[in-house]
C-alpha cells in the first residue's frame, strides 16, 4: 500500500499469550432473545489485532463522541495515514452532504486520512467499498452486493456507505479523506421509520454481533490489500459484485437525471449508461436509484 507514514508511535511490547487471550470474537445471537450489547471499542484492541507491519498499526484514535470524524481529520490534519473512529457521531454525513445516522454506538463510524497516488483518487471509493465487502465476507460469510458508486447492500437494503473527499495542499498532491459508516448491531427499532425498509445491520442479516474493533481491523487490512492490487483485477471484482450492471437505472448527475441501461464499469470507475436514443454516456460520479 503506497501511503506515507510520519511520526509513528513506538510499538509497545505485548506478550503473545496476552495478545491471544484478548483477541475478540463474534457472538451468535438467538433470534428470539437478543443478548445485551457489550462491545468495548478501544485502541488497544485494534492494535493487538492489527499486524505490526500494517501501515495503520498504532495510527488509530477512538473517541467516545464527536460531531464528524471527517471534519475533525480535515481540521486537525494529523500525519497520514491516520484513523479516527468514534462511538457516537452527532453530525455524520454521506454523499452529497446527506446525514448519516450515527448517533449511537451500534455501527462502525470511521474516517481515514490517506496519501495515495493522484491516479488512484478517483477509484478510492470503489476500492474502499470492495474492502468493506471483503471484511464483511471474512467475518460473517455473507456476500454483500455493491451499488455504484459507494454503497454496500444486503438483501437489497443498505448496509454501509463510503465517502471520499479530498484536501488540497500547496505544491503537493491532495490528501484523501475516506469515511465509512457500517451498520453492525442495530435492530429494526433502532432505525427511524423512513429507513426501516431500506437499511439493514449485520446483526439483522447474520444474527451475529461483530465487535467494532474486529470489523475495523478487517476493513483496514483489506483496504491495504485492495490499494496494492492491480486496478484491472480490482475492477473486475467490483463488476462481479455489482447488481446494477444490465439493469435500467436513473442516475442523478448534479441537477440532471439520466435514465438508461447500465452496460459496464470501466477500469477508471466510470459507469457506462446506454441511453434510450442509443448513445453511450460515461458517468464518473452520481447518485443512483435505491434499492439497486
Amino acid at each position: 500500500m503506497r501511503v506515507r507514514v510520519a511520526l509513528m508511535r513506538s510499538p509497545a511490547s505485548v506478550a503473545a499469550a496476552s495478545s491471544k487471550s484478548r483477541r475478540l470474537t463474534s457472538t451468535a445471537i438467538s433470534p428470539s432473545k437478543p443478548a445485551p450489547l457489550s462491545d468495548p471499542f478501544e485502541v488497544a484492541h485494534v492494535d493487538l489485532l492489527l499486524s505490526p507491519k500494517s501501515p495503520f498499526h498504532r495510527r488509530t484514535t477512538i473517541l467516545k463522541t464527536c460531531t464528524s470524524t471527517q471534519e475533525i481529520l480535515r481540521t486537525q490534519l494529523p500525519p497520514a495515514p491516520a484513523v479516527l473512529a468514534t462511538e457516537v457521531q452527532t453530525k455524520g454525513h454521506g454523499r452529497p452532504g446527506k446525514p448519516w445516522l450515527s448517533e449511537n454506538p451500534l455501527g462502525l463510524w470511521v474516517s481515514i486520512l490517506l496519501e495515495v497516488p493522484s491516479s488512484q483518487l478517483p477509484l478510492l471509493s470503489l476500492l474502499a467499498s470492495l474492502a468493506a465487502a471483503d471484511a464483511v465476507r471474512a467475518l460473517t460469510q455473507l456476500e454483500p452486493a455493491l451499488k455504484w458508486p459507494n454503497d454496500l447492500l444486503l438483501k437489497n437494503r443498505k448496509l454501509a456507505g463510503v465517502l471520499v473527499e479530498t484536501i488540497s495542499r500547496v505544491n503537493q498532491p491532495p490528501l484523501a479523506l475516506l469515511g465509512l459508516g457500517l451498520n453492525l448491531h442495530q435492530q429494526t427499532a433502532d432505525f427511524p421509520p423512513e429507513l426501516k425498509d431500506s437499511a439493514i445491520s449485520l446483526l439483522q442479516a447474520s444474527r451475529q454481533r461483530i465487535p467494532r474493533s474486529q470489523m475495523l481491523v478487517a476493513f483496514l487490512e483489506n483496504l491495504t490489500r485492495r490499494l496494492d492490487q492491480p486496478t484491472p483485477e480490482a475492477m473486475e471484482d467490483w463488476r462481479r459484485a455489482c447488481l446494477q450492471l444490465g439493469r435500467t437505472l436513473s442516475i442523478r448527475v448534479g441537477t440532471t437525471i439520466l435514465t438508461g441501461t447500465a452496460e459496464s464499469l470501466d477500469d477508471s470507475g466510470h459507469l457506462h449508461l446506454r441511453l434510450p436514443d442509443g448513445s453511450l454516456q460515461k458517468i464518473a460520479s452520481g447518485e443512483t436509484d435505491f434499492p439497486a
